[in-house]
């Protein structure tokens, strides 16, 4: 079965989301966007500390064309 390739909006809020896809058998982790850079530096180190390749993005526009198959917001909710 494929995984599914998923992006986390929100490097603070998604840190929950970031570790449970680094472990996650039936999805994959592709993508990662904060425009707060010092979250997106944090969560760059998280990755590569669990030895994960994933695309980072401080603009919103350019995640969303990145390929993936579902996006997680935890980003402020009135940003939704």
């Amino acid at each position: 079965m494929k995984k599914v390739r998923v992006g986390v909006l929100g490097a603070g809020r998604g840190m929950t989301m970031i570790n449970q896809l680094i472990s996650s058998s039936d999805a994959e982790l592709v993508a990662i966007c904060d425009s707060f850079e010092p979250l997106l530096k944090k969560a760059r180190r998280f990755a590569q500390d669990n030895k994960v390749d994933v695309k980072m993005f401080s603009s919103f526009e350019e995640f969303l064309q990145y390929p993936m198959d579902a996006v997680v917001l935890a980003n402020f909710a009135n940003e939704h």
